[in-house]
């Protein structure tokens, strides 16, 4: 199992990431990791059935799915895992937890209170920020896009987080 792409997008799996981040991912099988969804049987089963064609889902919980990691990645079984998570926080969790990749795509992060919007379509809280930053300090480049073509090139987030006074 490789991990081709970990995404923030607390959407989960909708039309952006079955039309266009699979394909760019190049991915056989998305990881819906969130320990709500996970634990909710009517919500895990729609993320299932919302699968492209080609491309299984998968519902775990963060412990789960740090499991799963530390058994599988690095085996040569075809799998391309694209794995969605709701915050950075878990995106770290799971880079503690083995996940081996060099970056992480913010996508939708929707604005709520105590969050503040740092691009279109993404909001972050201070523990977002922190989770960040310890991303950065184990060398992970984390990147926002909406869409692999909007905004034309990624954004550094360290660049929309000065921006803001955030960093």
């Amino acid at each position: 199992m490789e991990i081709a792409l970990i995404r923030v997008d607390d959407r989960y799996v909708h039309g952006q990431v079955t039309a266009a981040w699979v394909r760019v991912a190049n991915a056989n099988v998305i990881w819906v990791v969130n320990d709500a969804v996970a634990k909710n049987p009517v919500i895990k089963q729609l993320q299932i059935s919302l699968a492209p064609p080609g491309t299984t889902v998968e519902v775990y919980t963060v412990d789960e799915a740090i499991k799963k990691i530390q058994e599988e990645q690095g085996k040569s079984d075809g799998k391309r895992v694209l794995i969605l998570v709701a915050n950075c926080v878990d995106a770290l969790k799971l880079v503690e937890g083995g996940a081996k990749i060099d970056s992480i795509n913010l996508g939708q992060m929707a604005w709520r209170q105590g969050r503040v919007q740092i691009a279109k379509t993404a909001s972050v809280s201070k523990e977002d920020v922190e989770a960040i930053k310890k991303l950065i300090e184990r060398g992970i480049k984390v990147w926002y896009q909406q869409l692999p073509d909007f905004p034309t090139k990624p954004q550094d987030v360290v660049k929309l987080l000065r921006d803001k006074k955030l960093w």
